[in-house]
């Protein structure tokens, strides 16, 4: 018998580990890492493997990995989870080139990597992610494991006489607002408890693309549409990725909306990150909204600790480069 058999057998004869019903293959992993890594891996305690290595993890396969909303996704989750990340456009090293029209090769990678947990944060053809996440969504059903779907606060844009909060229904106008409620009704039906949804507001970080198209209008001058009298929440990306860390940890199922506890005026708002960053203003381009109108997905669950929320002084503090604490 050599090393790795020898921990693989040792593996199986432990009592109380946790991993004793997982796949078989993913014991030969963690004893194929823990024999390169260890000089005396016979020496193998049942806390070693408790405490795993990278493959005894649960495996995370992050579709979109590479957005806003992706990358602080998998930084967040990376140190916990075995995370593996697709992007649409472009390989990935150690992940995959998955366009949202390639079901079948969405269903090779599931195969593959056979995630416990999966989070959309995809963009695309409305009708094509459709298509795909009713795919996924049957891959996924009755199995031990989970779908974290990214949403928007566009689920309500019909209705902006209010914020939302998780329990409200909703009710879209834009194509865009449609295919996500759509979305989230067609995996709630499948799914049920499987799955989490985080609806989001505007998402901002340090030089994110909202940024840069502030600077890049600042400096062209072309006319830049904007919406006073228009309140919304706001959220940073590390917020959503620390939600998701959160959230997947300590089990939680449901919806989640992710944002600011508190509003503002966009128009009002944009300016403040123009003046924190030193942008002269844009030519902007007033849209007419004669009376307050919303559109805010403000967060209720109770569930979530107040260190995770915050405020739109705290979004700005963070964008100027000071550290929420």
């Amino acid at each position: 018998m050599n090393d790795v058999e020898a921990i693989v057998s040792k593996i199986l004869t432990m009592q109380h580990s946790e991993m004793i019903d997982k796949e078989p293959e993913r014991i030969m992993e963690f004893a194929v890492e823990y024999v390169g890594r260890n000089p005396n891996p016979i020496l193998l305690e049942e806390t070693d493997y408790a405490r795993g290595g990278i493959h005894m993890k649960q495996k995370v396969l992050l579709m979109g990995g590479t957005g806003l909303v992706g990358r602080a996704i998998k930084e967040s989750l990376s140190q916990a989870y075995d995370v593996v990340i697709t992007a649409g456009h472009h390989e990935v090293e150690g992940g995959y080139q998955l366009q949202i029209t390639d079901t079948d090769k969405l269903l090779e990678i599931l195969e593959r990597e056979n995630p416990e947990i999966v989070i959309s944060s995809l963009r695309g053809d409305f009708q094509a992610q459709y298509n795909f996440h009713v795919k996924l969504a049957d891959w996924l059903s009755g199995k031990n494991k989970r779908l974290l779907f990214i949403s928007t606060a566009n689920v309500f844009d019909r209705d902006m006489s209010q914020p939302w909060t998780e329990e409200a229904q909703p009710s879209p106008e834009s194509d865009y607002g449609k295919y996500k409620s759509d979305c989230e009704a067609m995996l709630t039906e499948k799914l049920s408890k499987q799955l989490i949804i985080f609806r989001l507001p505007s998402v901002w970080a340090p030089d994110c693309p909202r940024i840069q198209m502030l600077r890049e209008y600042s400096t062209s001058r072309k006319p830049l549409s904007t919406y006073p009298n228009d309140y919304v929440n706001v959220t940073l990306s590390s917020q959503v990725g620390a939600y998701a860390e959160y959230v997947l940890t300590h089990d939680l199922k449901g919806i989640f909306h992710v944002g600011s506890t508190d509003m503002v005026d966009y128009y009002e708002f944009q300016k403040m990150v123009c003046d924190l960053l030193q942008i002269q203003y844009p030519a902007f381009a007033l849209e007419d909204i004669p009376e307050k109108v919303y559109q805010a997905v403000i967060p209720a669950r109770t569930e979530i600790p107040d260190a995770l929320q915050i405020t739109v002084m705290q979004v700005l503090e963070t964008l100027g480069g000071r550290v929420i604490r």
